[in-house]
Formats: structure tokens, sequence, C-alpha cells
């Protein structure tokens, strides 16, 4: 017997190997394998099992660690497309998608026999055993007090025939407790919702591959259809996966389905979870044992059996691509998978990416509308304020306007809650000399250091470089440093001048880099314990919280300004999206938008929660410039420890990358670059880009295969397929 196996190197080839005569009776398709590979020993996946001898002579497999496969032959043709489509070789999307760890340990269960207790004589101790089972059904021996729990004991009790001993593996679980309320209790669905559900139930119920697009505005009850399409899923044999972007939504969204589904068992899945845990949770949904998973990206491989519905929540939300190894998008792998297997995909969003919307207009995806928030609450109010025209008393942009400082006062007084949010950490975005010009720079990366005044340091927020700063200028010695522009650590310093009662929180991954942390703050503003929360853009994503009648947008023009044909999309959807966590409750929520850009068509639409009139201003653009979704893209990213070198090597690869362009491709593929990346060095390597573009997938995937080929020394070449950022 011969097995063929994929291993996580960084080449597309398998391997073929020989099976020794007592492990073919164990050796399967999905199965891991220790097998020699060089001088070393690597763990790979048997992909397919052989029985003709290969031509030249195999080295035989080590050993088969664990009794049951990970992947089936279906779960295969889904990695193999994946290996494809991402142009990343198959053992490294294996050693990327599957989990690692080894089986856990094993449990003892304890339970009553159905023998008569009266007619046995017992001791006071063996009594105490038998009334401490009643009732309870099976328990693991662990759970009983501890002078019941001596082996011989229980054995002597078992050989009398009144308790009954087994063994079984012990599953790890991720542990997660929560103390946010769900606000969400008792829901009558409107009607936009029941003719959304009904839809969706056509579709479930045909058992064909059906793409949906959920539009509906914040606060309209998304949550609900998703749960009530789980649960017709569920009660239908079926199996379900659900997916939202960030781990800190998991877990007040956790708490909301199991006070849904309280019998159901349910994995969770995402970066923070256990090897252990993610290992068991794996093993029980291959067995067919858990049917329902929810989780960030990486919950979309799940083997759930009888898949037939894949949720993902705010699909439109850039967190769902993975920008290293396998840079996999799980928005658009959703879709994929959904197709494989005949499930349907609910991608929902309150503003969905313009590519998304496009596929609905053109009638690819189903599209579904709840266009008002439940119980007839009103959209938040939003005002825009022109920061042009705001001075301080030493006429200087204020960091806070007067209409923000006047709705923060009326917020207070009416004892309502408030976000105030930055998309920058730190006390000042950077420091530097006036006399010179001189700006205080990380060494590694091209990049500005922040300032965190709090912990008196500069800080590069790519590489974790940090150093004190200096008092004297080390270009030219003088000592007037200053400092420019402004973070979430100033944000608050200003807040707590003006409003110095109220209780003030700052929330970014400063702050919240500790396991817990998010968790913790968001319990607080739960409970009301935090007046104004001030953070990035963790606080726009996702959460409901009546109370909070205020948001406050500091620098809406922050995301405008970065080089990415995306930026006024990102935009649009921040500035809804945080103005959505406002006037959840009984109270109409109210935005406070600062701009010195308020003409810009994706304010002026933000403003008036205006999805399809920024995606009508902003599809001629895309059109005319030849951006998705009229085209597709693959980025191309460089890097090398020398610059000189590097850029030479590159240079030369995009001449030879454009004359195959005109070749190869007939002219299908524009090649835009290479060029320097906005960001020119990052941890001590410089880094250049290149893009290509073109109407169709294949001749894209063509090229960059060649650009592969064309590797030099020194030189890393990294693809990015379907690119998110471009930084």
């Amino acid at each position: 017997m011969f097995v063929r196996v994929a291993v996580p190197i960084p080449s597309t080839k398998t391997f073929t190997y020989s099976v020794p005569g007592y492990l073919e009776t164990s050796a399967a398709l999905g199965k891991r394998v220790l097998v020699p590979f060089g001088k070393k020993r690597l763990t790979g996946w048997i992909v397919e099992t052989l029985s003709a001898a290969p031509e030249q002579t195999v080295r035989e497999i080590i050993d088969l660690p664990d009794p049951e496969p990970f992947f089936n032959r279906q779960d295969l043709d889904y990695f193999e497309w994946i290996s494809r489509y991402y142009i990343c070789p198959l053992g490294k999307v294996l050693g990327e998608i599957l989990p690692g760890g080894t089986d856990g340990k094993i449990e003892k269960m304890i339970s009553r026999s159905a023998g008569n207790v009266s007619d046995i004589k017992l001791t006071e101790k063996q009594k105490a055993l038998i009334d401490f089972l009643r009732g309870k059904g099976e328990i693991p021996v662990a759970g009983l007090p501890v002078h019941l729990r001596e082996a011989s004991f229980l054995r002597r009790l078992e050989q009398k025939g009144l308790i009954l001993l087994r063994k079984q593996p012990l599953m790890r679980k991720p542990v997660f407790t929560t103390e946010i309320g769900c606000h969400k209790n008792a829901i009558q669905p409107n009607e936009a919702q029941e003719k959304a559900f009904h839809e969706i139930y056509g579709c479930l119920s045909s058992r064909l591959f059906s793409p949906c697009l959920l539009h509906g505005v914040t606060g309209s009850g998304k949550t609900e259809v998703y749960l009530r399409a789980i649960d017709a899923t569920l009660q239908n044999g079926g199996g379900a996966i659900y997916l939202v972007p960030e781990i800190a939504l998991t877990t007040q969204l956790l708490s909301r389905i199991r006070e849904r589904f309280p019998e159901r068992a349910i994995a969770v899945m995402h970066s923070g979870i256990s090897q252990g845990a993610r290992h068991d949770q794996w093993k029980q949904l291959c067995r067919g044992d858990i049917r329902l998973v929810v989780g960030a990206r990486s919950a979309l491989f799940a083997p759930v059996r009888d898949l037939r519905l894949i949720v993902v929540d705010e699909e439109h939300d850039p967190s769902y691509k993975q920008d290293d190894r396998l840079r996999y998008n799980a928005r658009d792998l959703a879709v994929v998978r959904g197709k494989f297997e005949q499930a349907t995909v609910i991608l929902g969003s309150a503003t969905p990416g313009v590519q998304t919307y496009f596929q609905a207009m053109g009638g690819r995806y189903r599209y579904l509308s709840l266009p008002c928030r439940v119980d007839e609450h009103p959209l938040p109010l939003v005002e825009v304020v022109d920061m042009r025209t705001q001075r301080d008393g030493q006429g200087r942009t204020p960091l806070l306007s007067l209409p923000l400082i006047e709705a923060l006062r009326e917020t207070m007084e009416h004892r309502k809650q408030a976000l105030l949010f930055l998309n920058r950490r730190g006390f000042h975005t950077f420091l530097f000399c006036p006399d010179c010009g001189h700006v205080f720079a990380c060494p590694s990366c091209d990049l500005a250091l922040t300032n965190h005044a709090a912990l008196g340091v500069l800080k590069c927020h790519h590489c974790d470089f940090t150093t004190k700063p200096p008092a004297l200028c080390p270009a030219c010695g003088a000592g007037h440093i200053r400092s420019q522009g402004a973070g979430t650590e100033r944000a608050v310093e200003e807040t707590k001048k003006l409003f110095p009662e109220a209780r003030i929180v700052r929330m970014d991954s400063d702050t919240t880099s500790r396991k817990g942390d998010t968790e913790r703050i968001l319990a607080k503003l739960d409970r009301q314990e935090i007046d104004i929360l001030i953070g990035t853009q963790m606080i726009t994503k996702g959460h409901d919280f009546p109370e909070i009648t205020l948001v406050g947008v500091l620098a809406a023009d922050a995301s405008l300004n970065i080089p990415d044909f995306r930026a006024s999309e990102r935009t649009f959807q921040i500035l809804t999206q945080v103005s959505g966590r406002g006037g959840r409750g009984d109270q109409r929520g109210r935005v406070v938008v600062q701009t010195f850009n308020p003409g810009h068509y994706a304010i002026r639409r933000a403003q008036d929660h205006d999805y399809a009139g920024y995606y009508e201003d902003e599809l001629p653009i895309r059109r005319e410039l030849g951006y998705p979704p009229f085209s597709r893209l693959i980025g191309i990213h460089f890097s090398g420890l020398k610059q000189t070198e590097g850029k030479r090597a590159v240079t030369d690869i995009g001449k030879r990358i454009r004359k195959l362009a005109a070749t190869v491709t007939d002219g299908k593929v524009d090649v835009i670059g290479p060029a320097e990346s906005p960001l020119a060095r990052l941890r001590g390597r410089y880094r250049w880009q290149m893009l290509l573009r073109g109407p169709h997938s294949g001749p894209l995937h063509l090229l960059a295969e060649k650009v592969i080929e064309e590797r030099r020394s020194g030189l890393d070449i990294q693809v990015d397929v379907d690119p998110v950022h471009f930084m």
C-alpha cells in the first residue's frame, strides 16, 4: 500500500510513501501522518491512497498518530480549490486550516445501575454515593465529592452491580462566560424580517446553492433573521456556520445563541481558542456530534456535516481577509463553500461591500432588505461639523468641536452614554523638531513613532520598537520638540478636562492586549459604569448597548486619505457603522461627525444613511478607473534586506512580466508597477509592490505564477489574490 502525502512546505508537490503492513488497515484519506523528509521528520496529511507501486523507491511512513481522519473527499476538493485559487501549496493550506494537537485524556464516567439497592447491605459511605447519584444520570467521576472517588471503593460497588463505570475521551472545550446582556430576549419579528426569513426558508428547502445579501440598516434585526434561519436548519437535521469578523463580537453573540438553543452543542472557533479545544471540537464535528459552529474567519473551515447554512455577519468587514500565510478572504470562501455543499449563504450588512452589492443588483445573489429599525426606532440624527471653521482660544483647530462638546454635556445631563471614535492610538501621532523638520521615526520601518505620553515612550505599532522621547533633536540639537496630530490617549485627556466627573475609558489595542480586556470593558459599558467610551475601530463593530445615545467621530477624514481605491467605501462604512451604535434604546441617537471635507460624497451619504446613493456615486468612478467590480486584482509583494539589490531585482522582474503580459495573456492583464510600497520599509525589510489587473482571473493567475518562478536570492515574493489592503 502507498499513500500520497501533502506536507507544509513552499512547494506544490505532494510525496509518495509506502505504508508498513501493520499500519495498512489504519491508513486513509484525511489522516495525519508522520513522515521522513530529508533529514527531518514532518507531519503531513494523506490526500490519496494508492495500490500501484511507484516507479522509484520510496520511504515508509513513520506513524499515523490519530485514530480518525481530519477531512473527507468533499472537504479535500474544497481545500484543493483554495490551494489553486490563492496560489498556495496544498500542504501549506492544510497546515493553516487543520488543527494541531493530539487527542486529550480519558475521563471516567459513573452512573447508577438499575439494580435493587434495598436487597443489598451497604456501608454509610456506599449509601452516600448512591444518594449522591440519585437523579443525576451519568456524570464524570471527577464530579464526585473527593472522599467518594477512590478507585477500589468504586470497583466494589460496580462488582455488586449498583453502579456503571465507563471510560470516554475527555473533550476539551473553550470556556466562555459573559456579563454582557443580550437586550433582545423577546423579539416579535416585523413584516420585513418575516419576508426575509420566508425567502431564506425557501432557499433552505430547495437544498440548492443559494447566495443571499441581507441588507439591513443598523439595528434592523438581522441577527434575529440569522437565528431563525439557523433554527430551521437544525430542526431539519442540517448543520450551520455563523461567522463574525472579530473575536470581540463572539462572546456577546454566544450568550444570545446559547439562550436561543439551550439544548444544542455549539463549537466555537477562532484564534483565541486553545489548540486542544480546537482539536477536540474538530473531531466532534467530523463525527456529526456538533452541528453549529460560531466564530471568526477560521470557523469557515470547520468540518460541519450536512452543511446547509453559512451566515457571514458584517460581510463588508476587512477583518475577514487574512493578510499573511494563506491570504484568503473568508467572505469569498463562504460563497465558494456554499457552492461546493449546495448550501444557503447569507451575507449580511448595513453597508455591504460594493462588489457584494454589485452581485446582488446583477441578480447573482438574492437581495433581501430590512429598511427600518426594529420597533420603528428612528435612525440616528447625523450632524456634520466643518472643522475648518472651528478654532480654540489660541486660534488652533480643537480636538473636540463646540457642537460635540455641547452634545456630550447634554448626554451627561440625561445620564446616557457616549462613544467617541478616533482611529489612531496614542497621545499624539508623532513628534517632530520645528527647527529642522526632523520626525522621530522607527529605525526599522518608514513610519513615524507614536507618542504614548502615559507610558512616557515612543512606539512603532508595526514592529513594537519602543524608545523614550529625547529632550533634544538628534538631527540639529534643538530642544523645541513638538507634537502633531492626536490619538485616543490625548482624546481621553482632553475629554477629562472638559468633563472631570465623567467616567471615561479608552478602548484600543493598547488597552485590550490581555485576554479578557475587551470583555471587561464592554461588560462595564453594559452595566452603565462607563459614561464615555473612547476608542478605535473596535468600538464601531456590531455592539448593541441601548443606553448609548451619542456618537462622536473625531476625524472622519483619516480613512479618506489612505492610498487605496476603496478609501471612500471604507469611510462610508465606518461612519455608518459607528453611527449605528447609537440610539438602539428608547431615545433617538445623535451623531456628530467632525471633518475637514464635509462635501465629500462618502460623508454626505453617510449623514443621510443613504447606501444606494453612495453606491450610485461610487460605481461610475470604479468603472472609469477599471477597479473591482469591473476587474479582478492580484497583488504581488516583494521585500528584501538590501535596498539597492532589491530594487534592481524587482525592476528586472517587472520588465519581464510586462513582456509576458503582452504575449502569454494576449494583453488581457494590466501590470501596474512595480513601485515602492506606501510603507517602504517595515521591520527592517525594504518593500515594493506590483498589481496585476484584468477582467478574468485565469490570465491573472497564470501571470502571477510566472512572477513566482522569477524568485531571486534575497528577495521574498508573496502573492495576494483579491487584495484588500495596499499598505
